[in-house]
């Protein structure tokens, strides 16, 4: 129905009714009503509101219920957008309150600021805010009386005056009403919050890094850290509610390892330890020896899975891992539903990896576990819910727009991600579109590609199968494998296939296996620096060509039988 932006100011200062009420619904506002672009420095503290005006709520017009009507300007066919309104608040001791509930009458949209920091926004798009910006849509007859929850920290409040700002807003300038009213209440609620996913690392670069964990209830979030686990002198927080908590740490120095905590504003939930820390990725181009850790297959929740945990924590020696792969079915189910919240809890959190999941960054790709075979009515992929993944070309590399597909730098190494499952895996079709974009603007030194579905495996599925679950493996030899030897690829990385394998130094193989000739071999040795000679590439004048390893890592929990044997020349080594 409408579109007005109101801007209401708060000026009286309010007592605690019962220890709980802050602000009480029909109170009195400032307001400004002129259908002015005020800009961003109207909701903040030191703004001047002199020259606004006072009204009791409810506010607005159209609706015959208002105590105080506001102007919508002169032509009724080309009403204000948004209306402004302001309100000082006084709090004498914000530590007393768990959270602060709010509850707003808004039509049609609505964004609420405490402080000049945005705690809410309803029926209103992502983004930046004009005073032009139409709410996302209208309020429905009947619908205009609904008052709409939210909750911030009391963290954002200060003892003594605080400032609430919202604007509303109309979807459209021949809306035919307006309404705001609000109220703020305290709520002294104990109850402990639990932590119900530990943390972990998503989206390091030299200068940032998210740190992600759950609760059972809603609160605010705050990640304490700095050089010394006993001294986290630094601090970054997130203030709307969730049970989803991902706080991005920003400002940080390169290849330089912080300690960290988790919590709220007001309380440490777990707190630094030697063993809970993040290390930023160096500066890019950076020439150095780096370990990542690469597992497919891996989430079986099992006795099998814990097995290949334990044996790489030996080998690994308690050394950092700079980042860690995840090949795709990252989480399996029953068999019926796969993918899930409650699948990745067991196979991934919940103990599983308690010893690398607080320090190591993950870089996962998709499998069709992932995705539970698309399965008709299966929920939407967890993997979504559960990562942040660079989509803007924040961690290096071009934006993708998604997180199905998308690279990322780790000092002279390029790292590619793909969706070889529930992406259109043509040479024409947009992830090879980006592929190719992508490719064409890095200056790595080794560029590392993977994704679930090999182009080349004998274990337990065949890549020389063009039908039923084996599909993928051929359009991804056939359509993708040609564009990433043509712009110099040295390694590329799948799951699927739940056994060991690893191809020679081999070039222009897009056939089935039968059909690898000498000529494609480009070093038919070992490659192994005890028994061989490392493989060798010559890339001074163009990286086209001169030869990629395929390795299958399929085997990190889920184990089954090989399904055939290569012909002579193209497998060189397999460990079930």
């Amino acid at each position: 129905m409408k579109k007005l932006l109101l801007l209401l100011v708060l000026i009286s200062n309010l007592c605690f009714v019962n220890g709980q009420t802050i602000l009480p619904a029909g109170s009195t506002w400032k307001y400004n009503d002129t259908g002015s672009d005020l800009g961003s420095s109207w909701k903040d503290p030191a703004y001047s509101d002199n020259s606004w005006v006072s009204g009791l709520a409810e506010l607005g017009y159209g609706d015959g219920d208002e105590q105080t009507v506001v102007s919508y300007g002169s032509n009724s066919n080309n009403k204000h957008i948004t209306t402004y309104f302001r309100k000082v608040f006084f709090v004498s001791n914000p530590s007393q309150f768990q959270e602060i509930l709010g509850a707003i009458r808004r039509d049609d949209g609505a964004v609420v600021y405490i402080n000049g920091t945005e705690v809410f926004r309803t029926n209103m798009p992502g983004g930046s805010i004009s005073y032009q910006t139409l709410a996302s849509s209208t309020v429905a007859f009947g619908s205009e009386d609904t008052y709409y929850d939210f909750a911030f920290s009391p963290g954002l409040l200060t003892n003594g005056n605080n400032l609430i700002a919202v604007e509303i807003h109309q979807d459209e300038s021949s809306s035919s009403d307006i309404s705001f009213n609000l109220s703020l209440n305290g709520s002294q609620n104990n109850q402990v919050i639990q932590v119900t996913r530990e943390p972990y690392l998503n989206s390091g670069t030299s200068g940032s890094m998210i740190v992600r964990w759950q609760t059972d209830i809603p609160c605010d979030s705050k990640v304490r850290y700095g050089a010394n686990p006993n001294n986290l002198n630094l601090s970054a927080s997130v203030f709307p509610y969730t049970t989803e908590h991902a706080v991005q740490i920003t400002g940080l120095v390169p290849q330089t390892k912080y300690y960290y905590s988790i919590g709220t504003s007001s309380n440490e939930l777990i707190p630094s330890s030697n063993n809970q820390y993040f290390k930023t990725s160096p500066v890019e181009g950076s020439n150095d020896q780096y370990r990542f850790w690469a597992i497919g297959d891996a989430g079986m929740s099992d006795g099998n899975q814990r097995a290949v945990r334990d044996g790489y924590l030996i080998y690994n020696e308690n050394q950092h891992v700079d980042g860690w792969i995840m090949l795709g079915d990252n989480a399996y189910g029953n068999g019926i539903s796969d993918g899930t919240q409650s699948c990745y809890q067991t196979a991934l959190f919940s103990q599983m990896y308690s010893d690398l999941i607080s320090k190591t960054v993950c870089w996962p790709a998709l499998g069709n576990h992932d995705y539970n075979n698309h399965i008709p009515f299966s929920p939407s992929p967890a993997y979504f819910d559960i990562f942040n993944l660079p989509t803007n070309g924040e961690a290096g590399g071009v934006a993708s727009g998604t997180e199905k597909y998308y690279s990322y730098n780790y000092g002279n190494i390029h790292f590619i991600v793909l969706d070889s499952y529930d992406e259109d895996r043509s040479s024409t079709a947009p992830m090879a579109t980006w592929l190719v974009s992508d490719l064409q603007q890095t200056t790595s030194e080794w560029i590392i590609a993977y994704w679930h579905h090999p182009p080349y495996t004998k274990g337990s599925h065949d890549s020389d199968n063009p039908i039923f679950i084996d599909g993928e493996c051929e359009d991804m030899r056939e359509n993708i494998i040609p564009i990433l030897e043509q712009y110099g690829v040295d390694l590329v990385l799948n799951g699927h296939s739940h056994s060991y394998e690893r191809s020679f130094l081999i070039d222009s193989h897009y056939g089935t296996s039968g059909t690898l000739t000498q000529q494609m071999l480009k070093d038919d040795g070992s490659g192994g620096r005890l028994d061989d000679c490392p493989y060798e590439k010559e890339t001074t004048y163009t990286k086209a060509h001169q030869g990629t390893v395929y390795a299958v890592v399929g085997s990190s929990g889920k184990l089954s039988s090989v399904s055939s044997s290569w012909p002579p020349g193209l497998q060189l080594c397999r460990s079930r």
